[in-house]
């Protein structure tokens, strides 16, 4: 008996699934992708409220640690956001906090990149708190997208910061 169309077509989509199934959070990566790339005009820009710059210098007599800290505090009609930017020795951390703290995806790109450009991600959740372990470095801004979540938050339109240094 000869398969059907139907049936070799199922055939084939089976076997893709089994040797090259599509990653888990596929579905996620593209919905926030195509959000992203409409941010170009329905954003609010930030300004920058406060810069505070920090440095310590050593630990103790036999051990040096050398660690710098800026704090960067932009604000905008619906929104607030504290970054704060540490170095100890060589590592760089950027850990941020949005208010009103509401969960949203946030993006870390270089800013002569265009938004279909790849950034690092991370999510804040509903405390505001979010934080990039490793950023990357140089001139770079932040996309703070807001998610689908509890009714009672506020709904606050998508904003980004103006450039900044890492």
């Amino acid at each position: 008996m000869t398969p059907t169309d139907d049936e070799i077509l199922q055939s084939v989509a089976d076997l893709y699934a089994k040797i090259d199934p599509a990653p888990d959070d596929l579905a996620d990566g593209v919905l926030a992708r195509l959000a992203v790339e409409g941010l170009e005009t329905e954003y609010e820009l930030l300004t920058l409220v406060e810069r505070v710059d920090v440095s310590a210098g050593t630990r103790s007599a036999t051990e040096t640690e050398t660690t710098a800290t800026v704090a960067l505090e932009f604000a905008g009609s619906a929104y607030r956001v504290l970054v704060r930017i540490s170095t100890t020795d060589g590592v760089r951390r950027l850990d941020g906090w949005v208010v009103p703290a509401v969960p949203m995806r946030v993006f870390l790109g270089l800013t002569r990149d265009g938004l279909g450009e790849a950034r690092q991600s991370a999510f804040a959740e509903s405390d505001g708190r979010f934080e990039f372990s490793a950023p990357m470095s140089g001139e770079v801004r932040l996309w703070l997208l807001p998610q689908p979540g509890d009714s009672t938050a506020p709904r606050v339109p998508p904003f980004v910061t103006p450039p900044f240094l890492v």
